[in-house]
């Protein structure tokens, strides 16, 4: 039976932006970081449906139900996965495409696995006593120790199929490592791809390697930078260079950055500009936009500051704000990019740069000098800028543009107005007004069971110092809860940003992701973590204890009935009871 291939649902979940999509039917408003509104899926007065942007899921706190983008749609339209991936993949311009049975996630857990073999495998080849003048070079080029190993920059040497051999003895089919990209198949037979360059491992906002960009250490190589082709793990157009470890300081600063390279990144990174992410080898698409706008609805392109890097930043500004952000541009030095004058001039000159970033439609003009154009080029110019214009759908600035153009070039706004194509409007959906049908619920109200949803809520939560806390104290053993379980051992290998809607769609049944949706709803108040953590492992270390004494208490009452001798049961109760007393931490 035909389903939607698997790289389509993770580009569609990928894309996804909860707030977009559920304020289509809802009416929200923000409360602290989430946003909150009448529950579509039951009659209520007070609102206690919540959208949470940051984790990607939402949640009912009045009935329960929750979950990712997708499972709202399939909630809300009453359709089914498919229909749910397909409506999304409309929105957000994904052309839904279906794939035979075969390969699924077997074949994305391999690919994965030799994505991160492969990153492992390069980043000591870069440590190695062979490239010490690949290390030496990163380091004259300002890069630390740390910036490398945080991003896991490597090293493919000038060797033929170094890497080929190693996922041969991880004993990979076919299909998988010629479905990595990680590799070349010719009639002379199968090589790596990447060699003599160093290597930039791609990562997806989960954090997870996907693909590679490499630079050619040959300077005679015609190709400087080489990336990974598109494969069921990478699409170019969805995916930044750095973005993973960006996400959180773009929230902060209220706007992201964009450059053009990896070494652009990594020095502003290293510099302590961390609002900042790459594009991975293409130009800014809407995806790329859309992926963006979880975060921010700003952005500052500091893209290179020759002619091809004006115009690409230019392009990128327009489409920016096609999608709902707000581009200015960065006028960076003649012939330099970030790296070249951050190296050159230092960080605060660039700090000072963006500060005075300039709205896309100013710095277009200034660059152009478009106000002394000739006459025909002048109209020619003034003709483009209102295409772009016109892509716009947002109404109020879209008059400010040519409002804005109007001035700038001195022309009646009128006359722009006629050349202005009229945007057709989409009619809002009316939203679903039946209450859904109740299901059956997981509750878990003893002692031993909330000690249980604590610790795993603080395993889920946003804080990463206090889940590596729990991390070292706790082991999979304590859950006793077959749903807990699952989701403790879902999160505890995570060391930074949690992928929410991943993690729930790790649960099919719909009791359970109320559940779990509400575990990760919740705000774990962290003031008196040390003591939390310690009370709820007694708890549940005290739990088998207490249950082994109930057990032979009963035992012996048996005993006594029956008029036989309860001696070593009593001293047995008696040695449980002292294992009692001497649990610690």
């Amino acid at each position: 039976m035909p389903r939607i291939a698997q790289e389509i649902v993770e580009r569609v979940r990928e894309a996804s932006d909860i707030l977009d999509v559920v304020s289509r039917y809802v009416d929200l408003k923000k409360r602290g970081q989430n946003y909150f509104g009448l529950c579509p899926f039951h009659n209520e007065k007070t609102p206690s449906f919540s959208v949470a942007p940051v984790k990607e899921i939402f949640h009912c706190f009045g009935c329960g139900i929750g979950g990712s983008a997708i499972n709202f749609i399939m909630e809300y339209e009453k359709i089914g996965f498919v229909e749910a991936i397909q409506r999304l993949g409309e929105q957000y311009g994904i052309e839904v495409q279906f794939a035979p049975e075969k390969g699924g996630r077997e074949l994305f857990s391999n690919l994965y696995e030799l994505h991160e073999m492969a990153t492992t495998f390069y980043h000591k080849n870069l440590f190695s006593e062979k490239g010490k003048p690949v290390l030496s070079y990163l380091s004259d080029r300002g890069l630390e120790k740390e910036i490398l190993e945080q991003f896991k920059i490597g090293l493919a040497y000038d060797t033929w199929d170094d890497l080929l051999t190693l996922a041969k003895k991880k004993k990979m089919s076919n299909e998988v490592l010629e479905k990595t990209g990680l590799f070349l198949k010719t009639e002379k037979g199968t090589f790596d791809r990447f060699r003599n360059r160093i290597m930039f491992p791609i990562f997806n906002t989960s954090g997870r390697v996907v693909a590679f960009g490499g630079r050619s250490l040959d300077p005679k190589d015609p190709a400087k930078y080489l990336n990974s082709p598109e494969t069921p793990l990478y699409k170019k157009r969805d995916l930044f260079y750095g973005l993973q470890s960006a996400r959180q300081p773009i929230r902060e600063h209220g706007y992201a950055i964009f450059v053009e390279g990896y070494m652009d990144f990594l020095q502003l990174f290293q510099a302590g500009i961390q609002n900042v992410t790459a594009l991975s080898g293409t130009a800014l698409t809407e995806h790329h936009g859309l992926q963006i706008r979880k975060f921010t609805n700003r952005a500052v392109l500091a893209y290179d500051g020759d002619d091809a890097g004006i115009d690409a930043s230019i392009r990128a500004g327009y489409l920016l704000l096609r999608v709902g952000i707000e581009p200015q541009i960065v006028r960076i030095p003649d012939k330099m990019d970030p790296d070249d004058w951050v190296r050159k001039s230092g960080v605060n000159e660039f700090r000072k740069a963006v500060d005075r970033a300039v709205p896309v439609l100013a710095f277009h003009i200034q660059t152009k000098d478009a106000t002394s154009l000739p006459p025909v080029q002048r109209s020619e110019f003034i003709r483009d800028v209102v295409f772009q214009i016109a892509g716009v759908n947002d109404g109020i600035i879209r008059d400010d543009l040519l409002k804005s153009l109007a001035q700038e070039m001195r022309v009646e706004e009128g006359e722009l107005l006629k050349k202005m194509s009229r945007q057709k409007q989409r009619s809002p959906k009316e939203p679903f007004l039946e209450s859904q049908e109740k299901s059956d619920e997981i509750k878990l109200t003893s002692k031993v069971q909330k000690a249980q949803i604590e610790l795993v809520r603080i395993l889920a939560g946003q804080d990463i110092d206090a889940r590596q806390i729990v991390r070292k104290k706790v082991h999979l053993e304590l859950f006793l809860e077959p749903v807990l379980k699952k989701l403790a051992k879902l999160v505890m290998p995570i060391y930074d940003e949690i992928d929410y809607p991943a993690i729930i769609d790790q649960f099919d049944l719909n009791a359970e992701r109320k559940l779990i949706t509400n575990i990760l709803m919740a705000e774990i108040d962290v003031s008196n973590l040390t003591s939390l953590v310690e009370d709820c492992i007694l708890t549940l270390k005290a739990h088998p204890i207490k249950e082994n004494i109930k057990e032979m208490r009963i035992q012996i009452r048996e005993l006594e009935t029956a008029d036989k001798d309860p001696t070593e049961a009593i001293i047995e109760v008696a040695k449980l009871q002292e294992e009692l007393k001497s649990i610690s931490i």
